[in-house]
């Protein structure tokens, strides 16, 4: 019976997980500024290598933001234009349009939350 619990609240847990980060991505792209951005090279941060986004603010001012480099950076290219939402309140939180980790991360959190849900059921069955 321990199992079916800790299998459940481990599919609450990873849906949670991928709501979160759902909601969070589509607020950017639904309140958030929308910029076309250059790649301008890369910067490092306390995370690591991250790429250095530098866009027009719709006020008119230049500014430039880490992102973290995706693993597969096709279209990332130095130079290369992207899409990108950002919330002007807190810059840090932003989304690059077609960032095929951000979306993949997701879709690992659902497929889990949906494996660890049906082991519950099998393990309430048995």
């Amino acid at each position: 019976m321990f199992n079916v619990v800790l299998f459940a609240a481990g599919a609450l847990v990873m849906l949670a997980a991928a709501l979160h980060a759902t909601r969070a991505r589509r607020a950017l792209m639904t309140r958030g500024v929308k910029v076309k951005a250059r790649v301008a090279g890369t910067v490092h941060t306390r995370d690591g290598v991250s790429l250095a986004l530098e866009f027009v603010t719709p006020a008119g001012s230049t500014r430039r933001l880490p992102y973290p480099l995706p693993r597969k950076a096709k279209g990332f290219e130095q130079g290369s234009e992207v899409t990108l939402y950002y919330d002007p309140d807190r810059p840090d939180k932003l989304f690059v349009e077609g960032d095929r980790a951000m979306l993949g991360a997701e879709l690992v959190y659902y497929l889990l939350a949906a494996m660890l849900a049906v082991l519950a059921v099998v393990m309430l069955a048995l």
